[in-house]
């Protein structure tokens, strides 16, 4: 990869080097190609649905008999197709298909892109620059249904960049090497929370009925401070503050939405200290999906209302409490004692009064000594993935652009 002294012309979209085009999705791709039909109901196939979607390579999901799909289940996609939310479109709602071998099915609120003429993976990098998103998102958001929706047409008419293939290539090699290293990040995290959570059950779960010496029963204020977010007024938000607001939207169950809408230039007098967010922090979700537990990597967020934070006592037992509160049996409770009608809340005090056992400080110290570093390694991988999401999305538009060539 290169700064060159590239030779640009004026196009449809702004300059682009000499020697690339600017077409139409339609004429490198076919989007919605295949329906299904009944000859497609005779093996077990995986189901991708719209809520499962987040901007990367897709994983695995569940697997269902065809003939037993819900009957929103539409088209077949392969491998090197993207697929595009057309309900709510914007960058977390795009995802490339990796070794399908033409065994997924998708929802109606799918477009699926089929590449022809160009490389599959620069295609699905050239629907996730800012400004494609930004033209579909701007489109869905000009209808007048109760959710912003695009046509499949809008995605056929796009315009994009073409290099040359072997250009297209390298681009694409160059931004799937970050994708790779996120998803392997995100993989090595997922392994290391097995552990540790093997570790916690082993040690404080599976303990039969008698208690160990030293230990006793207690609450969960024993041991973590259950605190609220900051009911930030409205009127002060600036969209380009320094400081990101954290509301529930960025509590998912076992990891952070770094990104957020909201945000702040100076911190209001009357905050508490525990509100200003610490890479490491644990989240806990208070309304709606009540029990979601997150940890918060980077720096410069606040915490809002209906959010709360755990923070240990002792700061030794933090890979303690996040264990805690990540056991489903925990979350369980969590959801038992939450409260409401339209939607759920949990009250902080009545968290905190929750019954647990409390080990002793000694064991409560040999615990750390073994998931502390595996929970601070976790937050280092969730560092790197920010990291490198940054790079990636800092190199996404120039290299698509042909501000920065790669060497051909």
């Amino acid at each position: 990869m290169t700064i060159v002294d590239t030779k640009f012309k004026e196009s449809e979209i702004g300059p682009i080097p000499e020697e690339w085009n600017v077409l139409r999705v339609a004429d490198v791709a076919r989007v919605n190609e295949k329906v299904l039909s009944k000859k497609d109901c005779v093996e077990s196939i995986k189901y991708l649905d719209t809520a499962a979607v987040e901007s990367g390579t897709i994983g695995s999901f569940q697997n269902l008999e065809l003939d037993l799909a819900p009957s929103r289940a539409k088209r077949i996609l392969r491998d090197g197709d993207t697929i595009v939310s057309t309900v709510r479109p914007n960058l977390k709602h795009f995802a490339f298909i990796k070794g399908s071998q033409s065994n997924w099915i998708g929802s109606t609120g799918f477009a699926v892109v089929t590449p022809l003429k160009v490389d599959p993976r620069f295609l699905y990098f050239s629907l996730t620059t800012d400004s494609a998103t930004e033209y579909l998102s701007s489109i869905a958001a000009s209808q007048t249904s109760t959710y912003p929706a695009i046509n499949p047409d809008v995605i056929e008419n796009l315009l994009i960049t073409v290099p040359p293939e072997i250009e297209q290539r390298q681009i694409a090699e160059i931004l799937s090497s970050f994708d790779d290293k996120i998803e392997l990040n995100r993989k090595i995290n997922a392994n290391l929370e097995k552990l540790a959570s093997a570790l916690f059950k082993k040690w404080f779960v599976n303990i039969g009925d008698d208690l160990p010496e030293g230990w006793r029963m207690g609450k969960v204020s024993d041991l973590i401070r259950v605190e609220s977010g900051f009911p930030f007024n409205s009127s002060v938000f600036d969209d380009s503050g320094n400081y990101k607001l954290v509301t529930i939207k960025n509590v998912q169950d076992g990891y952070f939405v770094p990104e957020g809408t909201d945000s702040l230039n100076s911190i209001p007098e009357k905050m508490p200290e525990h509100c200003k967010l610490k890479n490491g922090n644990i989240l806990l979700s208070l309304t709606g999906n009540v029990g979601r537990v997150c940890i918060v990597y980077g720096e410069n967020y606040l915490l809002n209302q209906r959010v709360a934070i755990l923070v240990p006592l002792n700061p030794q037992n933090k890979a303690f409490a996040y264990l805690l509160f990540r056991q489903k049996d925990f979350q369980n409770i969590l959801i038992g004692i939450s409260r409401g009608t339209a939607q759920q809340n949990l009250s902080p005090i009545e968290t905190r009064s929750l019954e647990i056992v409390i080990p002793s400080a000694e064991d409560l110290t040999r615990f750390a000594e073994a998931a502390n570093p595996i929970f601070e390694m976790i937050v280092d991988n969730l560092n790197q993935i920010k990291s490198l999401s940054a790079t990636k999305d800092s190199l996404l538009p120039r290299l698509m652009s042909g501000r920065i060539r790669v060497n051909v």
